[in-house]
């Protein structure tokens, strides 16, 4: 364990955890369009990442699970988040197809980071991943360009080209001891993802999931009726 002054710590746990909270209101912003599986990876991420800096900020080697696989699995959430943002922005009208493009987004992300054994010194699989969704989205936009919120989208890309240069200069730990270029490339990936997620107008799937629809009882009963008519008719 690294041992640290009791100052450098609490500028440490500032900028390396507090800061984690500049993800909340992305996740508002997820859980407003009913986005639930971005919504869960979006909470996956945020405790992981608050649990590892949390670690990294105090010293401890052990917060519950060791630090190390805090790190991995904030590793494999993030870059999966990442993949799920490129997905959404593609704009497809087909939610059963983003469902398979998230699941499949998922499942490649943990098995290159496994691959690459999460820290990617050896190899770098898990770039291809990200990449590969990048490249769908540029051939959506060109093939079909969806309707985009252009002063959302500034705001989104400025403030994620701003998190870039603050987290490549925050790579070099002794430049960044106490964390402080870290925790500002959090807070302007929080920004990004804020804009990001509301450059698309919602879609007749989150329509649905809106705070102001009321669940009246009657409403209820037919979809629990529905669910149990959908169960029942699977084959074994």
């Amino acid at each position: 364990m690294v041992q640290r002054s009791l100052g450098t710590m609490a500028l440490r746990f500032f900028f390396n955890s507090v800061t984690d909270l500049a993800l909340i209101p992305a996740l508002a912003v997820m859980a407003r369009r009913g986005r639930h599986f971005e919504l869960f990876m979006g909470i996956f991420q945020w405790i992981t990442s608050t649990c590892y800096n949390l670690c990294d900020s105090l010293g401890w080697w052990k917060l519950f699970l060791p630090s190390v696989k805090w790190k991995q699995f904030n590793n494999v959430s993030s870059i999966t988040l990442g993949c799920f943002v490129l997905i959404f922005l593609m704009g497809n009208k087909n939610e059963k197809r983003d469902h398979l493009l998230r699941y499949v987004a998922f499942a490649l992300t943990w098995i290159t980071q496994s691959k690459d054994e999460y820290w990617m010194e050896g190899s770098h699989y898990t770039v291809y991943v990200p990449s590969f969704f990048g490249v769908l989205l540029v051939i959506k936009i060109i093939a079909d360009p969806p309707n985009y919120n252009v002063s959302m989208a500034w705001r989104g890309i400025v403030a994620l080209f701003i998190a870039g240069m603050f987290f490549g200069a925050a790579l070099d730990d002794i430049t960044d001891e106490y964390k402080m270029l870290h925790g500002m490339s959090q807070v302007f990936v929080g920004v990004a993802l804020y804009y990001l997620w509301q450059m698309i107008p919602p879609n007749n799937y989150e329509t649905r999931y809106k705070k102001t629809d009321t669940l009246t009882p009657a409403k209820r009963s037919q979809s629990l009726g529905d669910f149990l008519v959908d169960v029942s008719s699977m084959r074994p």
